[in-house]
């Protein structure tokens, strides 16, 4: 292949990898190949009242966001994801279980080291299987389904 075609192949590489491939945003995770890996973990097992929250009879998800979602979209998430038959608790700043969840579980500090915008899942055994930042999370029910019906 002549030199020309092969170093105008590796500028419109570059130029796709630069214009598509963004840096991570002030809501994601300072470390993308963390950010919704997907791989079940094997977390910390936590107590059955945590915060007041009661855990243990069924898988739950452990939705943080910076405010109380809602609208058409949300509605539309909470019921595919409470189909595997999990529990669904949302987690703002204002609920007095936020910060002592975060730490328990860890939630990962987003690049604008704010309060976290993602969810956790938590099995029917209490152990924490999945842990991660995603300010998409309305977009990504099918995801949350897929890790919620393995743990249940």
């Amino acid at each position: 292949m002549p030199a020309g075609v092969v170093a105008a192949l590796m500028v419109a590489l570059i130029a796709v990898v630069v214009l598509l491939v963004r840096p991570p945003g002030p809501l994601d995770d300072p470390r993308p190949a963390l950010q919704r890996d997907g791989l079940l973990r094997e977390g910390p097992v936590l107590e059955e009242d945590v915060a007041g929250l009661q855990l243990g009879d069924r898988a739950v998800i452990l939705l943080f966001d910076r405010e109380q979602p809602g609208g058409s979209e949300w509605e539309q998430w909470r019921t595919d994801v409470t189909a595997e038959g999990a529990d669904l608790i949302v987690l703002t700043p204002g609920v007095s279980a936020h910060g002592e969840l975060i730490d328990v579980i860890p939630m990962p500090v987003p690049v604008d080291g704010g309060p976290p915008v993602g969810y956790a899942v938590i099995d029917q055994d209490r152990q924490v299987r999945y842990v991660t930042l995603d300010p998409q999370y309305l977009l990504n029910a099918f995801e949350v389904n897929v890790i919620t019906g393995a743990v249940s």
